[in-house]
């Protein structure tokens, strides 16, 4: 979509960066708040899968591994509709993608608020958590998978760690070369600034929309998706 990375972090660009970083810290406390869990952190379930598996709690570990398979399983249904399409020289489904996110979060709004996912929040784990927790793992998938296309590999929205380090380094780079930095690696860096703010502001702003409001807290990541499928559809055949 982008023609090379000056383009990727040109100002009018980066707000959609920001918004879907706002989302993924949304989706992360609704999963922490509702099930206790941050549903893109797949080291996470991975750690947890171990500890399982050293107590014999085979059913908790089967959980802890099925979650991240369904971030996984959300990454290759973006990169089929998109990178594919894309290497195949033909039109990427941008918006096929965004319309299962906008999907699965309409699936949770609705099982949420008519008591099929449970009581939000109850302390202690069901198996029902672990449905809800493979949702939000399968949207997060699709999400990062479909924007990380889309910017080349140079931009994550559910998770912050390779951002930080990517944010650390370019620090360093930039007050090594002070007055001879590149234009780009500039724009990079506070793009990354920017992504991790907007990740804490979701998780800041969803926080009291789920504690409030509980399962109805999904609407705002609904409507963002809902907006980020028409924009980036937009933006495509701009591209054209």
């Amino acid at each position: 979509m982008f023609k090379d990375q000056d383009e990727l972090y040109a100002p009018k660009n980066l707000f959609i960066w920001f918004l879907l970083a706002f989302q993924g810290g949304s989706l992360n406390t609704g999963g922490f708040l509702a099930a206790h869990r941050f549903v893109s952190h797949v080291t996470g379930f991975a750690t947890l899968a171990g500890v399982a598996g050293a107590k014999f709690d085979w059913p908790n570990m089967l959980g802890m591994l099925l979650v991240p398979m369904s971030f996984l399983i959300g990454v290759i249904i973006s990169a089929w509709n998109v990178e594919r399409q894309r290497i195949k020289n033909l039109t990427p489904h941008y918006t096929l993608v965004f319309s299962f996110i906008v999907i699965n979060i309409f699936i949770i709004v609705f099982l949420g608020i008519n008591g099929f996912l449970g009581e939000f929040g109850e302390s202690k784990s069901t198996q029902i958590d672990y449905f809800l927790l493979f949702l939000l793992a399968f949207t997060c998938g699709l999400q990062n998978a479909v924007i990380s296309s889309v910017s080349g590999m140079e931009v994550r929205t559910t998770h912050l760690t390779g951002l930080t380090t990517n944010f650390g380094i370019s620090i360093v780079r930039i007050w090594s070369t002070r007055k001879n930095v590149h234009k780009r690696e500039f724009f990079a860096t506070w793009c990354r600034f920017g992504i991790f703010c907007s990740f804490v502001m979701g998780s800041l702003i969803s926080a009291f929309l789920f504690l409030h409001f509980k399962f109805y807290g999904f609407f705002l990541p609904l409507v963002i998706s809902l907006f980020t499928a028409f924009h980036l559809n937009s933006l495509h055949k701009k591209s054209l």
